[in-house]
């Protein structure tokens, strides 16, 4: 069914419709339970039955498979449906790529797919309350370059039909300009957080930053800079500052191997096929940006443009171990698989070439 025939079918979907106030679930049970146990019913999860592939630089923590949710009870019954047809709107985590084509899942949504059906979803449902048609939160994956165009996440927030409660962008390890050097980490501008205008049901905006765990203090270093000079405008003028509390960070494991190459360099032979990552991220909520330090401040700090890490973090990140890449096709031809240690590896592919 494609979309064209989705829409004919929501609007084809206006049956005479029962009241069912013989259901205990009308007749008994108040409406914050039923709220409860929609909320249950239609919770969102990864389908891990069709998990993205393991050899990807899109596959990461809550981003092993798609997401959805099961919205079998909303085709019971009309009064059902008319009681909870948002519900599942609302809780669902809208994910966004602001990257390269081979950086994302294959099926990925745009800022314009979802606006024909929900301006549908409005006409039918006129008196719907605000709350009703605000989402709970959208997860955005930028390249740096996407990001610090503005463009592409001008487009996400300008969509009135995309009204989030909160919003986190995320930069990915690959994400990161020249990470295929292993240069210091760098943004380049970022005239990005200054020039776009976030919707006015934003409470909440976190900022994610990643990269490899031998690069931990770059990543920390960079952080500790926004913590200093960065805030976010709503579209009401509102300003949303760093929360007081610590910058939340976190390890994982994920492939060493995307778009036909091994990263080795990065490698630790205990573990082969796989790498350590480290994400670290900052919350910015609602604040009062009037006194000198908190807005004039910043302002002044925002000047700089980009952010940097110092010469002397970057003289204490680890050295890399190996020489970056390893291609498939030659480990195939020198009979090596990611079980390989990265050490063995290069040395039977090295063979192989001779």
């Amino acid at each position: 069914m494609d979309k064209h025939e989705r829409l004919h079918h929501i609007e084809s979907f206006a049956l005479t419709r029962h009241e069912q106030s013989q259901s205990p679930l009308f007749s008994v049970l108040p409406a914050e339970i039923r709220d409860m146990i929609y909320a249950h019913t239609f919770a969102e999860y990864e389908d891990l039955e069709n998990p993205y592939p393991f050899n990807t630089c899109y596959r990461r923590p809550g981003c092993f498979g798609p997401r959805k949710s099961d919205t079998a009870l909303l085709r019971t019954c009309q009064a059902i449906y008319n009681d909870c047809w948002y519900v599942p709107w609302i809780l669902a985590q809208q994910v966004f790529f602001l990257a390269w084509e081979r950086r994302s899942p294959k099926k990925t949504m745009n800022a314009y797919e979802p606006e024909e059906i929900i301006r549908l979803v409005e006409k039918l449902h006129p008196n719907t309350p605000a709350r009703r048609k605000e989402i709970a939160s959208i997860q955005i994956f930028a390249q740096l370059l996407e990001l610090e165009d503005r463009e592409a996440l001008t487009e996400i927030l300008r969509v009135e039909q995309i009204r989030p409660r909160s919003v986190t962008i995320t930069v990915r390890h690959t994400d990161i300009w020249s990470w295929e050097s292993d240069v210091p980490i760098s943004m380049h501008l970022s005239d990005w957080v200054w020039d776009c205008r976030f919707p006015t049901s934003v409470a909440n905006i976190c900022f994610q930053l990643e990269s490899l765990e031998r690069k931990k203090e770059q990543v920390d270093s960079i952080i500790a800079q926004i913590r200093q000079g960065w805030y976010f405008t709503r579209t009401d003028g509102v300003h949303l500052a760093p929360s007081v509390a610590c910058p939340a960070s976190e390890t994982w494991t994920g492939s060493s191997t995307w778009d036909d190459e091994r990263w080795i360099r990065d490698e630790d032979d205990r573990e082969p096929g796989k790498i350590r990552y480290y994400i670290a991220s900052l919350c910015f909520t609602p604040a009062d940006m009037t006194d000198v330090e908190g807005r004039t401040g910043r302002e002044e700090r925002a000047k700089l443009g980009g952010l940097d890490v110092p010469q002397e973090v970057v003289d204490r990140t680890p050295a890399i171990r190996h020489q970056p890449p390893l291609y498939v096709g030659d480990m195939e031809r020198a009979s090596t698989t990611s079980d390989t240690p990265a050490s063995e590896a290069l040395r039977m592919v090295q063979q192989s070439n001779r």
